[in-house]
């Protein structure tokens, strides 16, 4: 995986304040976690004046997050084996 910085960020914040908390605070997190993604998602809902440029780039980001997200929980699983 490469060390770019969204990479070290999502893994900080993924990986990093997940350890030790319990299972509803994990839970929670994880919540809290998704929802986000999600509003990033739907930018027309969250700021629906911005311009469509603005839209795109916070859909864009979105999938950014979740592909880093899909790579650093890869390469963890991987280092379980």
């Amino acid at each position: 995986m490469p060390a770019l910085p969204l990479h070290m960020l999502v893994q900080q914040l993924l990986l990093g304040r997940t350890e030790g908390l319990s299972g509803p605070q994990l839970a929670a997190f994880l919540s809290g976690w998704t929802s986000v993604l999600e509003l990033l998602r739907r930018p027309e809902l969250c700021v629906p004046d911005a311009a469509p440029e603005v839209h795109e780039a916070l859909r864009s980001l979105a999938e950014q997050i979740e592909r880093a997200q899909a790579e650093i929980l890869s390469d963890d699983d991987d280092s379980d084996l």
